[in-house]
């Protein structure tokens, strides 16, 4: 029997991610210990974030902070949301495409936007470092298109690994680094389950912001919609199989909310430390029973 290593796994879903900083301050304030942190595309901003200063009331202060300044409302992610009740990311790229630039320009370009914008954001959010300079060890999980693989960072910059893991393919370019070509982690581990078990996790909290997967009307009603449903689906399945192999799951009721709605902030983290607070007296009771049956293994007379 192996001391308690408490890990995180943050998943991705954009604006959705805001809520793992409630699920952060939840932990703190039941003194649960985190031992070490995995992150994917807006889970491995906050994971970053958090594991360089854990202080999740000081983090989420600063957040709070861009998300109000005039940097973040130029980024114009605002631009992406609508008003149907429907959700469906890769439609509303195609619908920007389609209003606002040439449809050849699909053929001869990678992205929506450019990475600039992206960038600012982690720059802002997190210092210029290296993963391993961070105070609670480190991965961030980016995908790479060449090989299809998960590609876990533990070195290196912060701030490209956390660029690479969010880069959502279609809507930002792909992020050459150290001799891989990435795309958002979500592509090939939307839960870092597995990186944080590599870390020495052996109690993992995963945290699921994905989007609902109950279709809607809007899902199926042209082909861009069709097509992307069923990668959801695919993606869906992908993310239940990483969850099964985590201790513990937090699902905040954060699935209905646009990727991009960063006006329902507050409410997000509210939902995160709702979530967290329905599950922690578990979390606290399994990490203090490992943690006793341990010393009474090592303590126990020969």
């Amino acid at each position: 029997m192996t001391t308690p290593v408490v890990g995180l796994a943050l998943g991705g879903g954009g604006a959705r991610g805001m809520a793992h900083i409630g699920v952060l301050k939840v932990l703190e304030k039941h003194n649960i210990p985190i031992h070490c942190i995995a992150g994917t595309s807006i889970g491995a901003l906050v994971g970053s974030g958090y594991a360089l200063h854990p202080d999740a009331k000081q983090f989420h202060a600063r957040i709070t902070e861009f998300i109000k300044s005039p940097q973040f409302q130029k980024a114009g992610l605002s631009r992406f949301t609508r008003k149907e009740p429907a959700e469906n990311f890769f439609g509303q790229v195609a619908k920007y495409v389609k209003q606002r630039i040439v449809i050849n320009l699909a053929h001869s370009k990678l992205s929506v936007v450019s990475s600039e914008r992206l960038y600012k954001i982690i720059s802002f959010t997190l210092e210029n470092r290296n993963i391993e300079q961070s105070q609670i060890p480190l991965a961030v999980v980016a995908s790479d298109l060449i090989s299809g693989e998960a590609k876990t960072f533990t070195r290196g910059s912060i701030r490209k690994a956390v660029l690479a893991s969010a880069s959502i393919p279609g809507f930002l370019p792909p992020v050459t680094y150290n001799g891989h070509y990435l795309v958002d982690g979500a592509v090939t581990a939307p839960i870092p389950v597995e990186a944080v078990r590599e870390l020495g996790a052996n109690i993992v909290i995963a945290v699921d912001v994905g989007q609902d997967m109950l279709a809607t009307e809007h899902a199926t009603r042209n082909i861009v919609d069709l097509i992307f449903r069923t990668n959801s689906i695919t993606a869906g399945s992908l993310r239940n199989q990483l969850l099964e192999k985590a201790d513990f799951v937090i699902r905040p009721e954060v699935g209905n909310i646009h990727w991009a709605d960063f006006s329902e902030f507050d409410r997000l983290v509210e939902l995160g430390e709702a979530a967290c607070e329905a599950v922690v007296e578990k979390i606290a009771d399994a990490y203090k029973q490992r943690r006793s049956l341990v010393y009474r293994l090592t303590h126990r007379e020969n």
